[in-house]
């Protein structure tokens, strides 16, 4: 569903209130400085997919960068329950509500500039069919365990065009890191499919491409 066309003014005090109810942390908006890098490589003025939402503060970055003409938001959010039950001071020590998560990241996405922002409030793959037309780029950071983001990958690749953008977050190579998992699923996947890395390294990111389409 579309939500919200806010004028720009309503949309900052919006987010103004949800900052100052529920304040995120310093340090992971200053990993985000960082992961901006990689989303040079998302084709401009194009369709594209989020997967893996929580509060919307990379979504605004990806809307700033990339300027969607549309952009789909993946994330379970109130399917998950009233509440995260986890994420410390992500979540305000679990006071954070899913359903003002999810509407925090609608303003976001709008804030970055995106004119038609639409919700999928479910996990993928199993909301898969719900976007029905071909995508120009996806970022995902959702599972961040190996099976899952094999799973997520592999589903993904069906949703997007053939010069189309793979990009996303916790690619840690650290074999003792928590998140070694994605690290592992995206190479897994390169090696089973055609599609290369075209960029790693930086703030645990990632991005993809067809070897048809290497340097499109």
């Amino acid at each position: 569903m579309n939500l919200w066309k806010n004028p720009a003014r309503e949309i900052d005090a919006e987010i103004a209130a949800f900052e100052k109810a529920c304040p995120f942390p310093e340090w992971e908006i200053e990993r985000m400085k960082n992961r901006r890098r990689i989303l040079r490589h998302l084709p401009k003025q194009g369709i594209g997919a989020e997967i893996g939402v929580f509060r919307g503060h990379f979504s605004e970055l990806i809307s700033y960068a990339a300027k969607p003409t549309k952009f789909y938001l993946v994330d379970p959010w109130t399917k998950s329950g009233e509440t995260f039950g986890w994420g410390k001071e992500y979540t305000n020590f679990g006071k954070l509500e899913t359903a003002a998560a999810r509407d925090e990241s609608i303003l976001r996405a709008q804030r970055g500039g995106c004119p038609d922002v639409v919700v999928i409030e479910n996990s993928f793959p199993a909301c898969k069919a719900e976007i029905t037309e071909k995508l120009d780029w996806v970022y995902l950071d959702a599972s961040h365990k190996f099976e899952q983001t094999l799973r997520e990958l592999v589903a993904v690749q069906d949703l997007l065009k053939d010069d189309a953008v793979i990009a996303g977050d916790d690619f840690a190579i650290d074999p003792k890191a928590i998140h070694h998992g994605v690290f592992q699923a995206v190479h897994e996947f390169v090696r089973q499919t055609d599609w290369c890395i075209i960029d790693c390294g930086i703030a645990n990111q990632y991005a993809l491409r067809r070897y048809a389409h290497p340097h499109s």
